[in-house]
């Protein structure tokens, strides 16, 4: 069944109106001719929208240089075995080069837009308001990520918020992905801005000087003497991860808002990322045995914080993506890996070649349609 797949992807590439007329290059290459099989390194353009209103303010305006360096980090660990054993995704985040229309961009990968609305901002009412999907580019060509400083909760700080895929009924649904009929969903349906969001105050440069991250990235043997609870490229690659299927590696359950499906951490035990080499944790035992950790010792032992206790009672020591702090957020599980190439492969709304025809436009898949109804699934 897969070589059949891979041969109907090199005969009918995934049409999205790259056609005679249209200038814009086929950056995400889904148009290629080259075989897409588990060697084929994915080439997905990213835009960053950078809400802000004080371009002097450097927590809301931050530099394209420093964007760029952060895409570098989280290409690095998406790429394994730099950080510490992991699997290699095999793909690439690059920055976009041009705009929808096909335009050049003057700073690749990058667009800073003056925000006129309450400032900062609630990150969930952002992403669930179908106003706000004027401010993305068609999810089919890029992945958008908004970079803005997170409206303060009294429930701690939250530094990411994504959202999930959708993946095709038929033989490669993936388990936990909201499900679609639908090969091909323009982004004018959309009725809501399909993106991750990032909360801007942890990319930009801290009040002492240095960056909400770990010294490994720029560390010539890579290892980390210190790790940060904020590490902005961990809090990127975690929501990307998010925005290409996983889930996190602790209990979680879906909460149903009036507005959304929120995925929040829950006072249990069970694998539910469906994911089997990633071992569970009960998130809020972990949350009491830190405050426990924290009153009775004046200084604190990093093995101690990264410590987690399985559902079987294993321990471990935390370094997934998937996982909130403290981690050393470097590694990505095989099964990780296959539920994230099964997204590149066969979901709709995301950049790069298709095995199965989405994202292709037909003559029964125009631009235009009712507007898609399905509820926003978001998810930290």
């Amino acid at each position: 069944m897969l070589l059949a797949a891979v041969l109907l992807m090199a005969s009918c590439g995934g049409d999205d109106g790259l056609t005679v007329g249209n200038s814009r290059a086929d950056q995400d290459e889904d148009g290629t001719t080259a075989t897409v099989d588990s060697n084929y390194v994915y080439q997905l353009p990213v835009i960053f929208h950078v809400l802000y209103q004080d371009a002097n303010n450097a927590a809301q305006y931050i530099p394209a240089s420093r964007l760029k360096n952060l895409l570098q980090y989280v290409n690095e660990i998406y790429q394994g075995g730099i950080y510490g054993e992991s699997a290699n995704v095999r793909l690439r985040f690059v920055l976009a080069e041009q705009d929808e229309s096909g335009k050049t961009l003057a700073t690749p990968g990058v667009e800073y837009i003056r925000y006129t609305g309450e400032y900062p901002i609630d990150e969930s009412a952002f992403m669930t308001a179908q106003a706000n999907a004027r401010y993305i580019w068609d999810p089919n060509e890029y992945i958008n990520v908004m970079l803005y400083p997170f409206k303060e909760q009294d429930g701690g700080t939250v530094l990411g918020l994504s959202h999930m895929p959708y993946t095709i009924k038929g033989d490669h649904a993936l388990a936990g992905l909201e499900t679609t009929a639908e090969t091909y969903i323009s982004k004018s349906r959309l009725g809501y801005p399909l993106c991750s969001s990032i909360n801007s105050r942890y990319a930009a440069q801290a009040s002492g000087g240095g960056y909400y991250q770990s010294d490994r990235y720029m560390a010539a043997d890579h290892q980390a003497s210190f790790i940060s609870s904020v590490d902005v490229v961990v809090t990127l690659a975690h929501e990307l991860g998010h925005y290409l299927g996983l889930y996190h590696v602790f209990t979680e359950a879906g909460n149903s808002t009036a507005a959304a499906d929120v995925f929040e951490p829950v006072d249990s035990c069970g694998d539910t990322d469906y994911c089997k080499d990633t071992p569970s944790y009960n998130r809020a035992d972990y949350s009491r045995y830190l405050s426990s950790y924290a009153a009775g010792n004046s200084t604190m032992n990093v093995l101690d914080l990264l410590r987690r206790y399985a559902c079987d009672t294993s321990s471990y020591y935390s370094a997934n993506i998937m996982d909130y702090a403290f981690t050393l957020g470097f590694k990505i599980s095989d099964e990780q890996r296959a539920r994230i190439r099964n997204v590149l492969y066969y979901s709709p709304l995301i950049p790069g070649p298709k095995l199965n025809g989405a994202n292709r436009r037909t003559r029964a898949t125009t631009v235009g349609g009712t507007q898609l109804y399905t509820r926003p699934r978001l998810i930290r």
